[in-house]
């Protein structure tokens, strides 16, 4: 199983998701950004070496949120997500194609990852979303 973490980035009541562009798994999908743990890599560490990677931005880690098991068919991952904040950088895709800041009820109307879906799915990690979401 892959371990993999991801981000959801709030600010200003809204939520951030990126859409990756035309790979071959997931293509055009909506994600919270972040990717692979590494060998001898904390989860957050890894989420903020991603995050850096991916949107140049520098985050502080909130909460972790509840991981998701999810079968791809080709790959099993353990997607372990965390509340995070900007705490510095400009956001800059560099691995995505396009990005937007979304109320959360908007989040589940793209076309969302099925791991990430799931994430959403779990209620304890929605009511912590929309705890953060709600602070300013």
């Amino acid at each position: 199983m892959i371990k993999v973490t991801c981000a959801l980035i709030v600010q200003n009541g809204k939520i951030l998701l990126a859409q990756r562009g035309k790979h071959p798994h997931h293509p055009y999908q909506w994600e919270f950004p972040g990717g692979k743990l590494k060998p001898g890599e904390t989860e957050q560490q890894c989420i903020q070496r991603e995050i850096e990677e991916e949107l140049e931005l520098q985050v502080e880690v909130r909460e972790k949120l509840q991981p998701a098991v999810f079968d791809y068919g080709f790959k099993q991952i353990q997607l372990i997500p965390f509340l995070c904040y900007i705490r510095g950088g400009k956001l800059k895709l560099t691995e995505h194609i396009a990005y937007d800041w979304l109320d959360w009820g908007k989040v589940s109307a793209l076309d969302i990852s099925e791991a990430d879906r799931l994430l959403l799915a779990d209620e304890s990690n929605w009511r912590l979303i929309k705890k953060h979401l709600g602070e300013r």
